[in-house]
């Protein structure tokens, strides 16, 4: 497999990227009065760690849209891509010997449920939201 079809088959840019700026500057909001120095480092970390996994699971959720009832596509579009995320935060929150690990999880596979839903029937309707590789009816 060439890095082109990889790439199609496992990552969406154009919701990463919309993710990245979106909750970088939520992170740069917030840690705007502890300086210009945590407060970029900050921002990027939160952006780039968005652009990654926002990217992984948007795709995640796309390989799930074209399926025709309506229901499942929904169901597992969703829970599929949380799924992921409660995983791999789990994992690395563990590897940083993270404090109270569940309620630092709760919020990520959260937002990851919710905006499956809203990025499962956005490829469905709107084709410039879809990947290159994308089914066409």
């Amino acid at each position: 497999m060439n890095l082109g079809k990889a790439y199609h088959l496992l990552f969406n840019a154009k919701f990463a990227i919309v993710s990245a700026f979106f909750n970088g500057s939520i992170v740069a909001a917030m840690h705007y009065s502890e300086g210009w120095s945590l407060m970029s480092f900050a921002a990027l970390s939160q952006a780039f760690s968005s652009f990654l996994s926002t990217g992984f699971t948007a795709r995640l959720v796309q390989h799930f849209s074209p399926v025709k009832n309506p229901w499942k596509s929904y169901l597992l579009g969703s829970f599929v891509p949380a799924l992921a995320t409660l995983l791999c935060s789990l994992f690395f929150h563990w590897c940083n010997n993270t404090s109270n690990i569940l309620l630092t999880i709760i919020p990520p596979v959260t937002i990851s449920f919710s905006t499956s839903f809203m990025t499962n029937f956005m490829t469905k309707r709107w084709k410039f939201f879809r990947p290159k590789n994308y089914p066409i009816k």
